[in-house]
């Protein structure tokens, strides 16, 4: 069995993490990034209803691209969460906000077990990554407030970093947002974020807690 390899997020400027974040298709990462961030952006805050003022989960934040998008434009505070240290040290100065602050998983736990909780949280092409989705997508709805929304960017197909390269492992996600949510919607991605020759690879899901 390949083994998982998360070390593939580790990045050592913003340049290599942005080509991680966004790997280039038929644009380069960075006509993705400037073209994508203030769609998805804009969907996020009609997704998950936001206000000023609310605090808001950003799983998997990376760098921070849409949690700097999301503070200047819906003036809500953002918390993100990462399991790269890299990315980590980097998202602070990417986002440059006092309303934004980032911290490692067992931290979240740490946080949510005295008793932080959130508005909204979302995850943008991140739970597809992760080893153990149902930890990861439960660890995100136990630090929802009751009612909170979760709003879900991902790959039908899973892509699973190991040290065999990208792989699917199988797993479904959908019935996974079914047993930890009370409503889960499920729709294809706008055509604008679509990858160009990749009809029906993604989907968006809105569940509420």
């Amino acid at each position: 069995m390949p083994n998982y390899l998360p070390q593939i997020f580790n990045v050592q400027n913003l340049d290599q993490a942005k080509r991680i974040i966004l790997t280039a298709d038929t644009s380069t990462t960075e006509q993705r990034w400037q073209h994508e961030t203030p769609i998805v952006a804009k969907l996020l805050s009609e997704g998950l209803k936001l206000e000023r003022g609310n605090i808001v989960l950003d799983y998997g934040c990376g760098i921070g691209r849409l949690a700097r998008e999301l503070i200047a434009n819906a003036r809500c505070g953002i918390v993100g969460v990462d399991i790269s240290i890299s990315m980590l040290q980097l998202a602070p100065g990417y986002v440059t906000s006092n309303g934004f602050g980032a911290v490692p998983p067992a931290l979240l736990d740490g946080l949510v077990a005295r008793g932080l909780r959130f508005d909204a949280a979302y995850a943008v092409w991140v739970i597809q990554h992760c080893l153990k989705p149902l930890d990861d997508l439960t660890r995100i709805a136990n630090a929802l407030k009751p009612g909170g929304i979760f709003q879900m960017f991902n790959c039908v197909n899973r892509c699973v970093p190991t040290d065999k390269g990208w792989v699917n492992d199988g797993i479904d996600v959908v019935p996974i947002l079914k047993s930890l949510f009370a409503e889960v919607t499920v729709s294809p991605v706008p055509p604008e974020i679509e990858p160009k020759g990749m009809p029906n690879a993604y989907y968006c899901a809105i569940c509420r807690k």
